[in-house]
Formats: C-alpha cells, structure tokens, sequence
C-alpha cells in the first residue's frame, strides 16, 4: 500500500517540486517505458500522457459533474448542501505535479487520488466501495449503529474501521490524528468540515440525498470512482443497475395503475411522498397511483390523518418504511389504522426485511445504490403476476 495521499495544495513549494515520489509505489513493470506503477501512481510523469483512460460519464444524476485534464479530474457537485454554492475538487492523478489553476479552481481542494483512507458521513456510502471492492479504503463511519453490511460491521469490530461522530458529533482531533486522505461528507454542512480542510484533510461533499431520481442518486457511485480509481468496475455496476431497473420499469408501465396508500402518522402529522420525489418516483415507476402522485415538488408532504383518510383510506395496498414487524405494531401506534382498507385485507407491506446487527435498515443504505432492487420489490407487490417468482430484498408483508 502506498503512503497517505496528501491534499497537494497543503504541500510546501518543496514538496510540490519532488510530488513524483509522494504517495506512490516505486513498485516497476516489465519495461523501462512504463510511466505509472501497477497501483495506478506515476513513477515517471508526461505532461502530454492522458493519466486518465477509463472517464466516467454522467446520464442521469444532476448533481454532479466530472471533466477531465490528462493528470487531473475535476469533481464539481452544484449543491453540496441544501442551498449552497457550487464546490469543486481537483482529483490529482498520485505522482503528478500539482497543477496550477487560476479562476475558480484556484482555491479548489487538490486531492491525490486514488486515495487509502476515507471517512463516510453517510451510510449509504458504504455499499459503494463494497460493490466496488475497495472496502479496505473505508476507515472510519460517523456512526457504526447505523450500519447493516455485515463486512462493515466487522471491521468497524476489528478496528480496522473507526467511529468519529458516534454522538452525533464530529471528533474533530480523532480525525485530524487519524488523518484520512478524505471525509466524504452526508450531503450536510458542519463547522468541523472547514478545521479538517485547514488540518489539509480533504473533505469531498456527497449529496446525493438531493437528487430526486433513483438512478440519479444511484450514479453517485461514479464520485466514489473518481476517488478510487475504479471506473471500469463502476460503469459495469451502474450500466447493470440502469438497465435492470429501465427493464423492470417497462413491464410495469404496461400494467393497469395499482392504488396505494403511503407513509404514515409521526407525531401527529402524515407524511405523504409526492410524485415529483425519490421515493414518488420509485412508486410512479413500479405502476402505483395515489392521490398526490401529481404534486411535483421533491419532498414529503405534512398531512393531517383525515385528509389522507378521505382520499386513500380505499387503497387495497399500504406501503411503509418503519419499523412495524406486524399489522399489531400499527394498530399499537394508532388505532384509527383499523378503519384502512389495506389493514382488513392484511396488504400491509414494509421496507424492512433487511435490518443490521443494530438495526440498521439496508433500505436506507443499499437500497440507495440499487434502486433497481427496490422497484422490482415493489413491483411485485403492485403486479405480482409480471414478477412470479420473486425473492424480496426490502420490503415484506407484516403479519396480523
């Protein structure tokens, strides 16, 4: 393994003039001429060599961009947070100078890639250096509880993986001391993130959770590419995904329109998925109709239980994610699910088959990654008959 990639723009001038040997194997090929190390370094840099070969490119997530220099990636996500201004990230190919940027790069975030070490904010991270075969890159999680990969677990067990922000905060000085080549970030903003990037920690935004499509939000994989270096093993696990999901996406377009009803009461108000968001657009594509299926705003709807009793009460299918493990559980919570038609008739069905030794619920991690997954369970609820043989990966039908 090769030493910690260090953010270059924290490098001093002399470092910078001898950046051909920072963090890089001096492991050689067969030949003289080679001009990276197998690990993906450069052992001997031209300027005029596209360091870069296998390019990701961007079909349906909005949120972010890639572009491409021959020793440098530029990673730039519109909205890093919830109503924040453009950022960008110089993706540095380990072993190249530091390029020198003008403009709006300029006080960019250089980071060498592909890294060793990096801290996820979010859960639904960690399915992609999984899926990707990085795992060993993961060393630490804001928070093990969360977590449902049981690969994961383990090494958050071993040690090999470290909590940072267990209590809900981030150990701002167990970072700095751990030094990880990046923090990817859960989409949020937090003061801590700027002491890390003063500390020359790179802190990369993954947001994600903002795009409003499920194979937009499942593209993010590509970002972690982009960190890693494995853009040929990603574009065969998204183009996978992609058209896994369009294939069961069409048969269920074909299908007579199944009612349903959704979500559910939280301290006195009904949430209710709009059709213009993530999980509108799931139900929308798996042949579900409802009665807010038009409203095209992205987030949930604040409802009051009558409004929701007046229109859906009728639905012969409920779908839930929460953590009812029976129809009991429901009527626990609120008696008036009685008089619901899905109840009677015992349709009620919840995303949380796959729960974590914490209990975690893998809906909510890698069901982010693989949409594709979560549609067809839908599907086979909705349309039983265009999926026969399913075996459910998320949701399932809670017992009386």
């Amino acid at each position: 393994m090769r030493a910690r990639a260090v953010p270059l723009r924290f490098l001093s001038a002399a470092a910078v003039a001898g950046l051909a040997l920072v963090g890089c194997s001096t492991a050689t090929t067969d030949t003289d001429t080679d001009t990276a190390a197998p690990d993906g370094c450069i052992t001997d840099f031209d300027p005029s060599v596209d360091y870069f070969p296998d390019k990701s490119e961007v079909v349906d997530a909005e949120n972010f961009s890639i572009t491409y220099e021959n020793s440098y990636q530029v990673l730039t996500v519109d909205e890093p947070y919830s109503g924040a201004e453009p950022e960008s990230y110089v993706l540095v190919k380990c072993g190249a100078p530091a390029p020198d940027l003008s403009d709006d790069l300029a006080d960019a975030q250089q980071i060498s890639v592909p890294v060793d070490s990096l801290y996820s904010g979010s859960t639904t991270h960690l399915p992609l250096v999984t899926e990707l075969g990085v795992l060993d890159v993961l060393t630490g999680v804001s928070n093990g509880s969360y977590v449902s990969d049981t690969s994961v677990v383990d090494r958050i067990a071993s040690g090999d993986v470290a909590e940072y922000a267990a209590g809900g905060t981030i150990d701002t000085e167990a970072v700095v001391v751990a030094a990880p080549d990046v923090v990817m970030t859960g989409g949020t903003d937090d003061p801590a993130y700027a002491q890390l990037r003063e500390a020359g920690i790179g802190v990369v935004a993954n947001a994600e959770w903002l795009e409003a499509s499920p194979l937009g939000r499942a593209e993010w994989i590509k970002v972690m590419a982009a960190l890693t270096g494995t853009e040929v093993r990603t574009a065969e696990v998204y183009d996978g995904i992609r058209r896994d999901y369009l294939e069961v996406a069409d048969k269920a377009a074909g299908a007579e329109p199944s009612p349903v009803l959704l979500g559910g009461m939280s301290q006195g108000t009904w949430y209710m998925s709009s059709g213009g968001s993530y999980m509108g657009r799931l139900f929308s594509d798996a042949g579900a109709t409802w009665p807010w299926q038009d409203v095209t705003g992205t987030g949930s709807l604040p409802l009051d239980f009558e409004a929701v009793v007046a229109e859906s009460s009728d639905a012969p299918t409920w779908l839930v994610v929460n953590s009812w493990t029976s129809i009991g559980d429901a009527l626990a919570d609120d008696e008036r699910y009685g008089d619901l038609a899905a109840v009677g008739t015992g349709q009620v069905w919840n995303a949380n088959k796959a729960l974590g030794p914490g209990g975690g619920n893998d809906f909510y991690e890698r069901g982010v990654l693989r949409p594709d997954l979560v549609l067809s369970d839908l599907v086979a609820v909705l349309h039983p008959e265009l999926l026969p043989d399913h075996e459910f990966t998320f949701y399932q039908q809670l017992p009386a």
